[in-house]
């Protein structure tokens, strides 16, 4: 035999059902990705141009929500890293994947500089005559705000990095996001209504940041192993899964009515006047369609054992999830920017939700394929 012949790659079998590569999927994913954000970014465009408060608040919404995806994964990551976990290994792929949004979604918060009048009262011209914001314009200010962000993201990439290449650093991390998460949802969500504060809203905000990773991990884990990048995720994980969105959407639950009693029983002008716009406006059914997407649903459909290892029961259930953390980011969002207007949706909604879908796959697949042999076969289920 020829030395060359050993190495010769047979044909493919064309007597046989013939299955795309990972190659292939890619290229088509890829595609798909681009033409999403091209339209997202459009959209956005001429959202800017016909109603920028629209526009600039889902900038902030989007890049938030891609903060939370790649924090999701970091902090994942860092927990199994510190236990010692070993049910995770399989889908860890999922987890080092989701930090590489980061980088996005901190170029998406600083493009805020350009139109934080538009959304932060204390940005505006007008902020230092205004008598409740006396005293807080030492850190709500422009250069202030906007180099912690710069500090919050580098933090954030730095250690985020360490944990995935090199898998230490992961309770430095904890810690250190412990504070700047905190910091983040004060600054970049609660400022948009300066005058009104909740002692629990940082733990909130953690809530559904934790859960939209669940949601996002366990998108991602059966998703690679349909297209053969993770073939060994099995029923045992996928329990595993379903029962952590199961409790953590009950303790998103749990935090939410917290934060609403505490608020109602205290009776603060201050504090309730965002909980009566909720209740005596048209923004109503989306207060309660907020409870049922994020709680409701996701409670019934994940109930029973049998429903944990479905991976259609779980694909439901997570997207449930996904929509309903866009639509709590949007209740916290929109209502003190339209200071208090009915809600619309339109052109910058849509194009948010498609940035958030074309940047997220354009950021992660390249990690997901990363060291697979990229013309391997999808095998056939």
């Amino acid at each position: 035999m020829s030395p060359y012949q050993a190495f010769t790659v047979p044909p493919r079998d064309l007597t046989r059902p013939q299955f795309p590569t990972l190659a292939e999927i890619g290229d088509k994913f890829r595609m798909a990705a681009v033409t999403l954000t091209g339209l997202g970014f459009l959209m956005l465009a001429i959202g800017l141009a016909t109603s920028p408060v629209h526009a600039w608040a889902n900038v902030l919404i989007t890049a938030f929500n891609l903060t939370c995806v790649g924090l999701g994964g970091l902090f994942l990551l860092a927990i199994q890293s510190t236990t010692g976990a070993r049910w995770s290994d399989p889908i860890l792929k999922a987890h080092r994947a989701m930090p590489a949004l980061l980088p996005i979604a901190g170029l998406m918060m600083l493009s805020l500089w350009f139109g934080a009048e538009y959304i932060y009262p204390w940005a505006r011209p007008e902020a230092h005559a205004d008598h409740l914001l006396q005293g807080r314009l030492v850190w709500l200010n422009r250069p202030f705000f906007f180099g912690r962000v710069l500090v919050f993201f580098g933090l954030w990439m730095l250690l985020g990095r360490r944990i995935v290449r090199q898998g230490q650093g992961a309770a430095v991390f904890i810690l250190v996001f412990g504070v700047t998460f905190v910091l983040a949802n004060f600054d970049w969500i609660m400022s948009l209504e300066p005058a009104w504060y909740s002692t629990i809203f940082a733990i909130y905000g953690f809530s559904g940041m934790f859960l939209q990773g669940i949601a996002i991990v366990t998108i991602s884990a059966i998703v690679l192993r349909r297209v053969g990048l993770l073939p060994e995720i099995s029923k045992a994980q996928n329990h595993d899964l379903g029962k952590l969105l199961f409790a953590f959407s009950c303790f998103w639950a749990y935090i939410w009515l917290s934060q609403f009693l505490l608020i109602w029983y205290a009776n603060i002008p201050e504090e309730t006047a965002p909980i009566r716009l909720m209740l005596n406006s048209r923004w109503t059914p989306f207060f309660y369609l907020n409870l049922v997407l994020n709680f409701g649903l996701p409670f019934v459909l994940l109930l029973t054992r049998k429903a944990k290892t479905s991976e259609t029961v779980l694909m439901v259930a997570c997207f449930i999830v996904l929509a309903g953390h866009w639509l709590d980011l949007y209740l916290m969002v929109l209502p003190p920017t339209l200071k208090g207007a009915a809600p619309s949706f339109g052109l910058s909604e849509a194009g948010g939700v498609l940035l958030q879908f074309g940047l997220g796959h354009l950021a992660c697949w390249p990690v997901f394929m990363k060291d697979v042999n990229p013309e391997q076969e999808v095998p056939q289920r």
